[in-house]
């Protein structure tokens, strides 16, 4: 069974200096970065970054089953396969895959999966100098103040489901 890990994070903590995507774009020097900032009216800054869903929108989008879960739970563009129409950045609820500039390209969070080869935290994680990003198991309670990264909002831990229709 494998051990779902995800970034979390305490806005309490959140200085919105933007290291984290400033490591994000340093670690993936060919994509946009993957996270953005962005604030709400309560003075909280955060970034907006890949959740990673339990029923990925931008999975069940792509005509060409380019985006596919890994054996450790991380979604993953398969460039090979995916033909740039962009249905995966339409369909992600969270508005955090980005199209970028140069055709049939998209850009998506990987959880930066080359330094989880080598035991090590995403870029994102391991640059936030305030320690607002962390990166923890699934199974552990999200403590008061620490909310799970959603993209476009915060909200305690909900894991995400597509609605029943």
């Amino acid at each position: 069974m494998r051990v779902e890990r995800k970034v979390v994070l305490d806005i309490d903590y959140c200085i919105d200096c933007k290291s984290c995507s400033a490591a994000c774009t340093y670690t993936h020097p060919d994509w946009a970065s993957t996270i953005s900032t962005g604030s709400i009216a309560e003075d909280a800054s955060f970034p907006f970054i890949c959740r990673h869903c339990e029923e990925p929108a931008c999975k069940a989008a792509c005509p060409q089953d380019a985006i596919r879960r890994d054996e450790n739970g991380v979604i993953r563009r398969l460039s090979m396969l995916c033909i740039g129409c962009k249905s995966c950045s339409l369909a992600c609820p969270f508005g955090v895959i980005e199209p970028e500039l140069k055709a049939h390209i998209i850009s998506k969070c990987d959880l930066c999966l080359e330094r989880l080869e080598k035991g090590e935290e995403p870029a994102c994680v391991s640059s936030c100098p305030a320690g607002a990003l962390k990166f923890v198991e699934v199974s552990e309670s999200v403590k008061e103040g620490q909310f799970i990264l959603v993209g476009a909002r915060t909200a305690a831990h909900i894991p995400w489901r597509r609605r029943a229709r």
